[in-house]
């Protein structure tokens, strides 16, 4: 995603919309999150392995188009953003073509497994944070760690509702290879969030709501981790037993 780069050079983010330094790097750090994951989801041996991501990519590309028809005077304010605007209607409908075509609609392994409860909290707090920013954006950005505006409260709880459906998804799915996309992703979204966060200190006042965000980077990160050493350990083991002797 061209997005990604602004973790790197936020003056340089092909965001439709004026943003500071610090959102850039964190859009940034969103989209490159989510591309590691449709990355490893395209790499999967089956197309089990791309199922909880394909969902996920849905839903960010739908909330994503209904945020930029919401505010469409704020992303058209200096030109009408062709790319922008053809990329989110041509997603969902990509989305939806892919769902009806291969229905995705059951897990490869259905059940409970040892990191249910793990993708269990991971569905609540990133759903219960996404659907705060995007049904009440104006609150949200009040008590939100650095300044944002109800448009980038949005736009953050779209990815944040798509990680928690992942996380829903993941719940319920026992194949280990389909179950590192989505890990992968959420490790990737805690260590880029965290790194963009460390470059722009200055802009987190002192408080709860700085303690609380910097303190969750860090669950998240070793959480992440570690369920990603597990799947990688577990997936290898899986692939040697179904090899021939």
């Amino acid at each position: 995603a061209p997005q990604g780069i602004g973790l790197f050079s936020p003056s340089n983010i092909p965001f439709p919309v004026a943003v500071t330094p610090l959102n850039a790097r964190f859009i940034g750090a969103l989209y490159l999150a989510a591309a590691v994951g449709m990355i490893l989801s395209a790499l999967g041996r089956e197309f089990a392995d791309s199922r909880i991501l394909l969902f996920a990519f849905g839903v960010i590309s739908v909330l994503v188009l209904v945020v930029t028809f919401a505010y469409w005077g704020d992303f058209a304010a200096k030109r009408v953003p062709i790319i922008w605007l053809v990329t989110y209607v041509v997603d969902p409908a990509a989305a939806a073509i892919a769902m009806v075509t291969l229905r995705p609609l059951r897990p490869a392994e259905a059940g409970a497994h040892k990191l249910s409860v793990l993708f269990g909290a991971e569905c609540g707090l990133f759903g219960l944070v996404g659907i705060f920013l995007v049904l009440f954006p104006g609150p949200a950005a009040l008590i939100w760690p650095w300044k944002i505006n109800s448009l980038l409260s949005r736009v953050y709880g779209a990815f944040l509702l798509a990680f928690a459906v992942g996380a829903l998804l993941a719940s319920g799915e026992g194949r280990s290879s389909a179950l590192i996309p989505p890990v992968a992703s959420t490790l990737a979204l805690g260590a880029l969030a965290l790194v963009a966060s460390l470059l722009h200190l200055d802009r987190f006042a002192a408080g709860l709501a700085s303690g609380i965000w910097f303190g969750l980077l860090v669950a998240v990160i070793v959480a992440s981790a570690a369920a990603l050493v597990w799947l990688l350990a577990t997936s290898r083991r899986s692939l040697a037993l179904s090899q021939p002797s």
